[in-house]
């Protein structure tokens, strides 16, 4: 992979060589294997995510990783990250996600220091890795009056210009697609945002955003919807702020009736869709929060949570797969 250390050549590089498709592979926890997965064909063995991609899905060329509050380097060494990642041709996309579900104006404040001394280690990390790197802050963080608090734009200037100081880093804020999701353009519920993000958005690389669905709390609809709306709001946030878009990550749980069918079409619908984003929203990269499933994971969508993978639990492939694998 060719080295750019120019911020604006780098971020230029991204866009005109295509979009990049990225797949999270990893589980949160302390201690962990993260980026290996458990082949049922070689006994149980782990093998890296990247080698499981090189087999299953050539159309991939990122790995995305989540750094949370209690985050250690240990969890995702240098030379593991470095070898089994970056060498391998795949830029690392990291999520940086130290406020959580918490997140609020009062507990920004009061976890503040310790915010800034969390990524003051995070870029020291990042530094010893050579090649290039994508920071994804905050996902989701339009929650609980945070969307209205014009104080967010400082916490993210301030976070830009720390990471910044990696030269092969760029970096952006990534929003909730929160709302009605019966609907495919809901410009009304996007701008309630704009208060936390308008002064930010200037000097961010590029303005990311999610989209997760699963049958435990949306509708069939809603889930089929979800392409379009996609596109819908990566245009909206094209136009409002004048940056690239990113899709950081995308959940779609094959979990209950006909799952797995309606996760297939989900990803069709984006094979037909992406193409549109890239060309009119300057999509950068489209995400997928699990390439393959995690039975142990938990969350928002409850049972559904397990089930994001294109790839099940052993390893064989869902019917998802053959539409991932034509994104690009």
């Amino acid at each position: 992979m060719i080295k750019i250390f120019n911020l604006l050549l780098f971020s230029w590089s991204l866009l005109s060589a295509g979009m990049i498709i990225s797949a999270g592979g990893f589980d949160v926890k302390k201690h962990a294997d993260s980026y290996s997965f458990k082949d049922s064909n070689r006994s149980g063995s782990n093998v890296s995510i990247t080698e499981v991609l090189q087999k299953n899905s050539h159309n991939t060329s990122s790995v995305s990783i989540w750094i949370t509050r209690d985050w250690e380097e240990s969890w995702y060494s240098v030379e593991n990250v470095q070898n089994s990642i970056i060498d391998k041709g795949y830029t690392p996309m990291f999520m940086f996600y130290f406020f959580a579900d918490e997140i609020n104006p009062d507990f920004i404040l009061k976890n503040k220091k310790e915010y800034f001394k969390t990524l003051h280690k995070f870029t020291k990390y990042l530094k010893k890795l050579k090649g290039q790197k994508i920071v994804i802050l905050n996902p989701e963080y339009n929650m609980f009056g945070v969307e209205k608090w014009d104080e967010m734009n400082d916490i993210f200037l301030k976070s830009f210009k720390i990471l910044r100081t990696d030269p092969q880093v760029i970096v952006g804020p990534c929003v909730g697609d929160f709302g009605n999701y019966k609907k495919i353009d809901e410009p009304k519920e996007w701008a309630l945002f704009d208060a936390s993000l308008n002064r930010a958005a200037k000097k961010a690389d590029f303005i990311a955003f999610q989209e997760m669905r699963a049958l435990t709390r949306n509708s069939k609809q809603d889930m089929l919807n979800t392409p379009k709306r996609a596109y819908s709001l990566s245009k909206y946030l094209r136009k409002k702020y004048k940056k690239p878009t990113l899709l950081a990550y995308t959940a779609i749980s094959s979990y209950g009736k006909d799952g797995e069918a309606i996760q297939a079409s989900v990803y069709k619908g984006f094979v037909k869709y992406l193409p549109k984003m890239y060309k009119e929203s300057k999509l950068m990269a489209f995400g997928t929060f699990h390439y393959f499933d995690y039975p142990t994971h938990v969350g928002y969508f409850n049972e559904a949570e397990e089930f994001f993978g294109v790839l099940r639990k052993d390893g064989t492939a869902k019917p998802a797969l053959k539409y991932y694998n034509k994104l690009h």
